[in-house]
C-alpha cells in the first residue's frame, strides 16, 4: 500500500472516531446515555411495606370547590368549609346543606356540644350545628394566618401562622394569652413556621398539642402555656417527617395516638402516644400530586381525609386483625 493511500485511510480513520466520540458526547449532553449523581429522587421513599398498612379506605365521594379550609366531624356528619361555603354530609355522601360564610374560612373545628368554629384568617367565627352565625371575634391587628383551631371546654386555640403563635381565647372571644413565644426561662424555643402550615389538636386529657413545622416535632402545652413535652423525627424515611413545613396536619385518637397528613410527598401515619410509629394510613401511592388533605377523626376511630386534588372526601377504617 502506497503512503498515499495509507495516508486517506488514516484520516478516514479519524473522521470516523470523531463522529462517533462527537455522538456520545451529545447523547451525554443531552441527558440520554448518562445518569445525573445529582439529580433529587425520591422514590425509594414512596415504597412502603404492605404489612405496615393498617388502615384500608372503605368509601369516598365527591365535593367540588376550590380554596378548601378544612373538614370537622360531629356524631354521624361530616362538616367541610371552603373559601366562603359552610357544607355538611352524611358518610354516604348525601349534602344536608351547603351554606354561605360571612367571610373566607381558613380553618374549622367542632366543640362537645356541636357548635362550629371557623378561622377566618384574622378572626374567629361562631357558628350553629345549623350553620348560623353566632358570634364573631375582633380581628388579630398584625399578620395574622389563622391556620387551626380546636376546642375544649371555655377554651378556643388558634394557630396563627403569621404571628408564629397560638392564641387562647375564652368563649367570649377574649384573648387570654399567646401560647409559643420564645420564653429561655420557660424552655419554650419559639415556633418555627415558614408556610401556613400550622395544626393544633386537643389530646384526650385535655391538653394541647401544636405541630412545628419548621422543627418537624410536636409540642405539648401545660395549660399555662409552659412545655410539657414534646416528639418529633426528622427522615426522608416512613417513620420521620421532612421538607418544608411537615406534618402539615395531625388529629389525635381517644387512645391519645396520633395521626400525621403530610405534604409534599403525601402519605398519612399513626404514631402511639410517645411518638412511636406504629404504621400506615395511606400510603404515597394513595395520593396524586402534593397536597397534603386535611384530616379528621370520628368516635369510631375512622380517619376521614379531605382530598384536595382529588375534590373527594375519603374514609378510612382499621383492618381487622
Amino acid at each position: 500500500m502506497n503512503r498515499k493511500l495509507i495516508n486517506i485511510v488514516l484520516i478516514i480513520l479519524a473522521v470516523a472516531i470523531v463522529v462517533i466520540i462527537g455522538k456520545d458526547f451529545i447523547g451525554k449532553k443531552a441527558g440520554k446515555n448518562i445518569e445525573n449523581p445529582y439529580e433529587y429522587n425520591v422514590d425509594e421513599f414512596r415504597k412502603v411495606d404492605s404489612t405496615q398498612i393498617l388502615y384500608i379506605e372503605k368509601s369516598h365521594f365527591p365535593v367540588k370547590a376550590d380554596l378548601w379550609a378544612g373538614i370537622a366531624i360531629c356524631d354521624s356528619t361530616i362538616i367541610i368549609a371552603n373559601a366562603k361555603e359552610l357544607q355538611k354530609y352524611d358518610y354516604s355522601g348525601k349534602q344536608i346543606f351547603n351554606k354561605s360564610l360571612i367571610d373566607s374560612a381558613t380553618c374549622i373545628t367542632v366543640d362537645v356540644n356541636h357548635q362550629i368554629w371557623i378561622g377566618m384568617t384574622s378572626y374567629v367565627a361562631q357558628y350553629d350545628i345549623n350553620g348560623t352565625l353566632l358570634q364573631r371575634f375582633e380581628p388579630v391587628a398584625k399578620r395574622a394566618i389563622f391556620t387551626s383551631i380546636a376546642t375544649t371546654g371555655e377554651n378556643i386555640y388558634v394557630a396563627d401562622a403569621g404571628n408564629r403563635v397560638v392564641h387562647h381565647y375564652n368563649s367570649k372571644g377574649e384573648i387570654l394569652d399567646n401560647i409559643g413565644e420564645k420564653d429561655d426561662l420557660k424552655g419554650i424555643p419559639e415556633f418555627v413556621i415558614p408556610s401556613p402550615y400550622f395544626d393544633v389538636a386537643i389530646d384526650a386529657d385535655g391538653f394541647l398539642w401544636a405541630a412545628n413545622t419548621g422543627r418537624h416535632t410536636f409540642e405539648n402545652f401545660n395549660k399555662g402555656g409552659s412545655i410539657r413535652t414534646s416528639w418529633g423525627v426528622t427522615s426522608m424515611k416512613i417513620e420521620g417527617f421532612s421538607g418544608c413545613c411537615n406534618p402539615a396536619h395531625f388529629a389525635i385518637l381517644d387512645d391519645n395516638s396520633f395521626i400525621t397528613s403530610e405534604k409534599g410527598m403525601p402519605r398519612i401515619k399513626i404514631y402511639d402516644q410517645h411518638g412511636q410509629f406504629t404504621g400506615i394510613v395511606a400510603p404515597p401511592a394513595a395520593f396524586s400530586g402534593t397536597l397534603a388533605p386535611d384530616i379528621a377523626v370520628d368516635k369510631q376511630n375512622r380517619l376521614i381525609a379531605l382530598d384536595f386534588e382529588r375534590q373527594q372526601v375519603r374514609i378510612f377504617e382499621r383492618k381487622k386483625e
